[in-house]
């Protein structure tokens, strides 16, 4: 999506915005690959992996990327021997510990283990997750637009419009124009709330007179084919109808009552 975003606006110099399902190593690095800034909700701490006390979980340990070590609330300096470990998603990390645990005053409210203390891993996209985590500190009220631009669409189709569920359930590509359809009527609803109507249909009438432009220029160029393969005769009912063979189904026509009101 950011690729498709930066080749519809030309720019890569705009903050894309994700909830944390996007929060992982290979997001961030095609993020960072395209040079686009992203601010990606961070998850919580899993359960497996919190402290007995919350105050010792692993991101109240301090880095320090000088030395390459980190650095508990207690003071006691975490090391690595530098190996890199994988885990079952395929994720590389390396693992900081310290002696210090043996004798800390604080050991059982730091981690429940009797025989290693306390072990921190730190994979190899550990430095975008911390300057993502740096950007929604600083634009706390900028990440929150997130919910009012992507949460609202959503609301407002399936809670006010009634498209609370989809017909076509069956292959994706059905699913996909029957979503599609809702989009769509959200969409101009949207636009003729924001600009208005005249401006929305000026703006129509011009696409039409496009799509007729090339529609005529199609049908000179297939008029040497065999005729009944394609729709090629001025006198053919179809075209005269208007007539495609679409059949409109139920979502269709509730997405023309929603955007024309009838």
């Amino acid at each position: 999506m950011l690729q498709r975003a930066k080749s519809i606006l030309h720019s890569n110099r705009f903050t894309a915005l994700y909830d944390k399902g996007y929060h992982t190593g290979t997001e961030f690095d095609v993020a960072e690959r395209l040079g686009i800034k992203v601010m990606v909700a961070i998850p919580a701490t899993p359960h497996s992996s919190q402290a007995p006390d919350p105050a010792y979980n692993s991101e109240n340990f301090a880095y320090n990327p000088e030395n390459n070590t980190y650095t508990c609330p207690q003071g006691h300096t975490l090391t690595t021997n530098g190996t890199w470990h994988k885990s079952s998603s395929g994720s590389e990390f390396r693992q900081y510990k310290t002696s210090g645990c043996k004798n800390c005053a604080v050991r059982e409210k730091c981690t429940s283990s009797s025989k290693n203390g306390k072990i921190i891993q730190r994979r190899k996209d550990a430095q975008s997750v911390e300057n993502n985590r740096i950007r929604i500190e600083n634009n706390k009220a900028v990440y929150k637009k997130r919910q009012a631009i992507v949460e609202h669409p959503y609301g407002t189709i399936k809670r006010q419009w009634g498209f609370s569920y989809i017909l076509t359930k069956k292959y994706i590509h059905r699913a996909s124009a029957d979503v599609g359809l809702m989009m769509t009527a959200y969409c101009l609803r949207r636009i003729m709330n924001i600009l208005g109507q005249d401006i929305l249909k000026e703006y129509l009438k011009g696409i039409k007179s496009v799509l007729i432009h090339i529609f005529v220029k199609i049908r000179l160029k297939l008029s040497g084919f065999k005729r009944g393969k394609f729709l090629t005769s001025p006198s053919c009912p179809k075209i005269k109808s208007g007539c495609t063979g679409f059949k409109p189904s139920h979502t269709h026509w509730q997405a023309r009552r929603i955007i024309l009101g009838f």
